[in-house]
């Protein structure tokens, strides 16, 4: 004869590992679960209902009514005996049942004479506990309200579910915000490093032209790491406001100006996705750069005018001044130097338009492009 052991679904490690990756045991109580218990003991006019999770070694109650206690030994669950009983079970008299009859929560003195209870199942088929009501009376259940517990069940799934949404939605932008920040802290290594080397081969050169063209490289770097640095420190990572970022990287430029030379700067708040903010502070960058090296001669005193607007579905960005003004015979479309291709490239990159036009005194350099 081959004897057979019964397996005791409470322990399944698979079932207690999916249990526990709800994180809900011994948390405090909540209103939604706590309104769908009194619910259900309401629509089945019963004096006792349970929200309970089966765990190794006892049942808990996540909501009751009619109790007054959080947990029991699970020796004495009767939810424990319907883990493998999908839907609804319904016993009229616990003290007929052989396997509720020597219970001493049945066999007390006004113990337990009736139970139904539905299965609180996941997806995949793992039962986790019940949401049941309790009576001190042998009785039964009618086909509405029997309708009505299995729907409520439902409900207590649907809220443990969203809880476990919304918990995980949250640990994955925890995980991608430190993921974030870890790959912007190398990016600025990485900035530094490569300013570091560029700024030792400027030591090294005798040659005018080339010291003259590495220095603009390192600045043009320098202010991309500004850039990068503005934007991974502020609190939004999709859009930024165009204006007090900009103010931010003017301030930046000032240390490269002459302490006579006077910012005007007249802002609007533009809210930018990155995608957009950051070639416009790119271009602003190098507007202001050319402003601050050619318009007025060995540093004098000056001004720079720098606005930002936003109307009619574009944005404009001014950068002004009253100094030397473009040279005769100036072809925007011709003029090939780094500084230039660099401006045109990112104009394309945001769809838009650049002017150059002579003020008498002065030059006025405007970007619109498509808010």
């Amino acid at each position: 004869m081959i004897s057979q052991s019964f397996i005791d679904p409470c322990d399944s490690p698979e079932r207690l590992a999916v249990l526990h990756g709800y994180e809900i045991l011994d948390t405090p109580r909540e209103a939604d679960f706590d309104e769908l218990v009194s619910l259900a003991a309401a629509i089945c006019d019963a004096p006792i209902s349970v929200m309970n999770l089966i765990d190794r070694h006892r049942q808990w109650f996540k909501a009751e009514t009619g109790l007054g206690i959080r947990e029991t030994p699970l020796d004495v669950s009767i939810c424990r005996h319907v883990l493998l009983q999908p839907g609804i079970t319904v016993i009229p008299d616990l003290r007929a049942d052989p396997r509720m009859s020597s219970n001493p929560l049945v066999t007390a003195d006004e113990g337990l004479r009736f139970y139904a209870g539905c299965l609180l199942e996941t997806a995949e088929g793992y039962g986790l506990g019940t949401l049941c009501i309790l009576d001190r009376h042998p009785r039964q259940l009618s086909p509405q309200q029997k309708i009505a517990l299995v729907t409520l069940a439902k409900q207590v799934m649907a809220q443990m579910e969203l809880r476990r949404s919304l918990r995980q939605k949250n640990q994955l932008l925890e995980q991608k915000d430190m993921l974030l920040k870890e790959i912007n802290h190398r990016t600025k290594n990485h900035l530094q490093l490569i300013i570091g080397l560029i700024q030792l081969q400027i030591r090294q050169l005798a040659d005018p032209v080339a010291r003259a063209a590495l220095v603009d490289t390192s600045r043009r770097i320098m202010s991309i790491a500004a850039v990068h640095e503005k934007l991974y420190q502020a609190d939004q990572v999709e859009t930024v406001n165009a204006g007090i970022y900009l103010a931010e990287l003017i301030d930046g430029l000032r240390g490269s100006a002459s302490a006579q030379t006077r910012f005007v700067i007249d802002l609007d708040d533009v809210i930018l996705p990155l995608d957009k903010a950051i070639p416009l502070a790119l271009v602003l960058n190098e507007l202001v750069t050319n402003a601050l090296k050619y318009a007025y001669a060995d540093k004098s005193a000056g001004d720079v005018f720098i606005e930002l607007k936003a109307a009619a579905g574009q944005v404009l960005l001014n950068v002004t001044d009253k100094g030397a003004g473009l040279p005769a015979g100036f072809d925007l479309k011709q003029h090939s130097s780094v500084g230039m291709k660099i401006i045109k490239s990112l104009t394309r990159q945001l769809r838009g338009e650049m002017s150059m036009l002579n003020m008498s005194p002065g030059l006025q350099c405007s970007l619109r492009f498509p808010f």
